[in-house]
């Protein structure tokens, strides 16, 4: 086997590519094996700060959501209107992942809603 002196510049740029993907094949490996790609998934969001403005706050995030929901239904439809390439495929893509986030954040908005109601039950 030649030195690395003795490899010609092209020799040894493969062989450092090849040493770096063996690397991080080893590290896919060991991550998958020990799970660790599973609790990465999992990560948890912090905890919701609480302060006594709470229910003022919860009513401006739901207008906040309902103001951004509205912009990009218009941004989808100026966009369509600037290009119909691939519409109204692209639009009802668009459309599809602005419920979806919209849902999942007004489905968090609610349920801390309801933790704030509790409270001052309590």
């Amino acid at each position: 086997m030649l030195s690395l002196e003795e490899m010609k510049l092209s020799h040894r740029i493969a062989l450092i590519v090849v040493i770096v993907l063996v690397v991080l094949f080893a590290l896919a490996l060991f991550g998958y094996f020990t799970g660790a790609w599973d609790k990465a998934d999992a990560e948890t969001l912090p905890s919701r700060m609480t302060t006594k403005w709470d229910a003022r706050l919860v009513e401006l995030e739901i207008e906040g959501l309902d103001d951004a929901y509205r912009e990009n239904v218009t941004h989808l439809f100026r966009i369509w209107m600037r290009d119909d390439t691939g519409q109204p495929h692209r639009l009802i893509v668009g459309m599809n992942q602005s419920r979806k986030a919209y849902a999942a954040t007004r489905d968090k908005i609610e349920a801390h809603k309801r933790d704030i109601e509790q409270e001052k039950v309590r």
